[in-house]
């Protein structure tokens, strides 16, 4: 391995400090899906409020993340996902910057049923981390030189789930943290974010999902926040120590944790396990779980709480608004199809991104006030979306488009 020594503190943990409305650093930017911009688009179209276009190589599906005037995304391309790409744009122009090119440590056949390019990748001040589902991880600087690789599948073994690796990389201190869920031999990695050595490794019951860790502080302990198959927990990031958990859960598989407070919802397709649970680690069990859902389900985005209220998207559209502390639902409503995008706040508004292109923006509120509809004009299903200051970035399966000039 090689690596160059870290020039910051690199994690901007949820529920301690927002990231800064220029940055969108990871996957649902801090974790939480909320943007500190002051100003974002409301309205686009074919002809309106599009900066740019950028076409990329073969197919993906994680999102884009965002360092000030970069961009950076992965993709992966061949019938083996021989090939693995991380490519750098201007946030302004869209011109590619560079383009960083692997080839995969392990063959994993393309499917419809499995992770293309799923893993978004990680960006700091001084570098980028990716993830791919051929166990690949790499960390590259701003320019693309590669600063450390590993492989993950070479280390701990082939990876056992049916649907491939869809968990995205999480920044924790000076740490990597990986949830590799799957049907035997599921472990959470936490890696040095500087040298890409192993920190530990734990072992649990995490049933096979795509869902990624979500980092906050409770107390004076950073805590990954894990929710997959069956199982919601909390591990101290220093030791890899399980500090509770809540098991028995159903439908958890994709849905990551949003933490709001000293509180975090789990999101799920089984209404019964979406629930919302206390993080402090000297809770009693049967106090653990502060309510359960009796009708909201999260399906393939995970719920954001956003301005003291709860968003969730299920697998038929079906968006249902609550508080976040009590369950008491406020309002629902039909969108025109899911989202596998998560929904995301910023400027007062939530933006529900569906997967066939059509946006619906609604006011944060507790009664539902629609503000606009958009269709994004570009081809293929909408994966994943990065928010900056007056911009989205949106990424399809085979482009990225600015919105927002």
């Amino acid at each position: 391995m090689r690596y160059l020594p870290m020039l910051l503190v690199l994690a901007i943990p949820a529920n301690t400090l927002a990231a800064p409305p220029d940055v969108w650093p990871g996957f649902r930017g801090t974790g939480d899906s909320i943007s500190e911009a002051k100003q974002l688009p409301l309205k686009w179209s074919a002809t309106e409020n599009i900066a740019w276009t950028a076409e990329l190589p073969g197919f993906g599906q994680s999102s884009p993340v965002v360092w000030k005037d970069k961009v950076f995304v992965t993709s992966v391309e061949g019938e083996f996902k021989d090939t693995l790409h991380v490519l750098c744009f201007d946030l302004a122009t869209g011109k590619e910057k560079w383009k960083k090119t692997f080839a995969g440590a392990i063959k994993v056949k393309t499917s419809d049923y499995v992770s293309k390019g799923a893993p978004t990748p990680i960006a700091t001040a001084d570098r980028v981390v990716a993830l791919f589902e051929t166990g690949d991880l790499f960390a590259l600087d701003h320019d693309g030189k590669e600063l450390w690789q590993r492989s993950l599948v070479k280390d701990f073994g082939n990876f056992s789930g049916q649907h491939g690796l869809g968990t995205s990389p999480v920044l924790a201190g000076d740490a990597v943290l990986v949830l590799v869920a799957q049907a035997k031999s599921p472990y959470l990695l936490a890696v040095d974010a500087g040298t890409g050595k192993d920190r530990w490794r734990t072992e649990d019951n995490f049933g096979s999902s795509w869902s990624s860790p979500t980092v906050v502080k409770v107390g004076d302990t950073l805590t990954a926040l894990v929710s997959s198959s069956g199982l919601a927990a909390g591990f101290d990031v220093k030791t890899g120590k399980r500090l509770w958990e809540v098991d028995g859960l159903k439908g958890n598989t994709v849905a990551s944790p949003t933490a709001f407070g000293d509180l975090a919802l789990m999101g799920s397709s089984d209404k019964t396990s979406q629930m919302v649970v206390r993080l402090d680690g000297e809770v009693a069990a049967e106090k653990r779980i502060a309510w359960r859902s009796t009708s909201a389900t999260s399906s393939f985005g995970s719920p954001l709480v956003y301005k003291d209220l709860a968003y969730s998207v299920s697998r038929e559209g079906n968006v249902v608004c609550l508080d976040p502390k009590t369950g008491k639902e406020h309002w629902d409503t039909r969108l025109p199809a899911s989202c596998w995008a998560s929904p995301i706040g910023g400027a007062g508004r939530v933006y529900f991104f569906t997967r066939d292109g059509v946006c619906i923006v609604a006011k944060a509120g507790n009664e539902f006030e629609q503000l606009a509809e958009n269709k994004l004009p570009a081809k293929g299903k909408v994966y994943g979306v990065a928010v900056v200051e007056n911009a989205f970035i949106v990424r399809t399966e085979s482009a990225i488009v600015r919105i927002g000039k």
